[in-house]
């Protein structure tokens, strides 16, 4: 087990599930609500602390009901927050979040302010081994490399953006969804016939481990010179909010329990799997156990 960071972005989520995506200008009823802790590091730190890992965690938040809820969250599953930055006059972001019954596809609005955060004096007492960055809070993320340079570093490139671009150069695993590398890439989609393509363009970027997770499709990773796929575990998508965000958490648990890639690809792949089959995010984080027993059925 190794000490983790993890560095990025927090919001409060509120999931309402529909039986369909809404046309403009109706009211609609809920089947269902969900209100939780949210954000792609939020999440991946909560995945860490639920698995039993060391790990902490730095955000900014505002000092208000959003932020002391993710604060309450975080410290009730063991996770570091002493290095938060909460101020009065942050306003702590919050998503609306659309579960389409249909098809299980989410559709989120995120309402956040930027700011810019200097000067942190980082509080540990030992110095992390692992450090997870989402593209977020740069200026934070830029600190943490700069302060620990030895640690191993690994992005969440969810979307292409500045944060994920300049971190996405200096990390040693660059875990990128499709969105990322389709707009990095200059394409309108990815086919098959694209992957070769697409891996080499990417480690334009970043010459060391570079992994795509394509949703239903599996992944795709660069191995001596080759395309190499993994297969995605199947599952009755229910709502895919926080799937890529578990996905990375559970990758980071892989690291910090010395998995092989094989393995931790495959581990990663089954947390999400089981994730999307209920509503919500944070509350979506398997049990260890499950994960386990869905590789084991394969």
């Amino acid at each position: 087990m190794k000490k983790i960071l993890c560095v990025g972005h927090s919001a409060y989520d509120i999931t309402y599930l529909l039986p369909n995506f809404p046309i403009e200008n109706r009211k609609y009823k809920a089947e269902d609500r969900i209100m939780v802790s949210g954000g792609p590091a939020g999440n991946a730190s909560y995945l860490l602390g639920k698995y039993g890992e060391q790990v902490s965690y730095i955000t900014t938040l505002g000092n208000d009901v959003y932020g002391r809820e993710i604060l309450h969250d975080l410290n009730e599953i063991g996770v570091d927050t002493k290095n938060i930055v909460i101020r009065d006059e942050f306003v702590t972001p919050c998503s609306i979040i659309i579960a389409n019954g249909s098809n299980g596809s989410r559709t989120i609005i995120n309402y956040r302010e930027e700011r810019k955060v200097d000067g942190v004096e980082f509080q540990y007492e030992n110095k992390p081994e692992i450090i997870l960055f989402d593209g977020h809070e740069l200026e934070l993320a830029m600190q943490a490399v700069e302060r620990f340079p030895e640690a191993i570093k690994v992005l969440d490139a969810g979307t292409y953006k500045e944060g994920t671009r300049v971190l996405g150069a200096i990390v040693d695993y660059l875990v990128c969804s499709e969105d990322f590398a389709r707009d990095y890439c200059g394409l309108e989609k990815i086919e098959e016939k694209d992957f070769e393509y697409v891996l080499k363009k990417l480690k334009e970027l970043n010459k060391n481990t570079v992994i795509v997770t394509l949703g239903e499709r599996g992944s795709i990773m660069e191995k001596d010179g080759k395309v190499e796929r993994f297969k995605a575990f199947k599952a009755k998508a229910v709502d895919t909010t926080g799937a890529g965000d578990i996905f990375h958490g559970a990758f980071v648990y892989g690291l910090s329990n010395n998995f092989s890639i094989e393995k931790n690809i495959e581990f990663a792949s089954a947390c999400a799997s089981l994730s999307v089959e209920k509503l919500g995010g944070r509350n979506s984080i398997p049990e260890i156990k499950d994960v386990l027993e869905r590789i084991k059925r394969g």
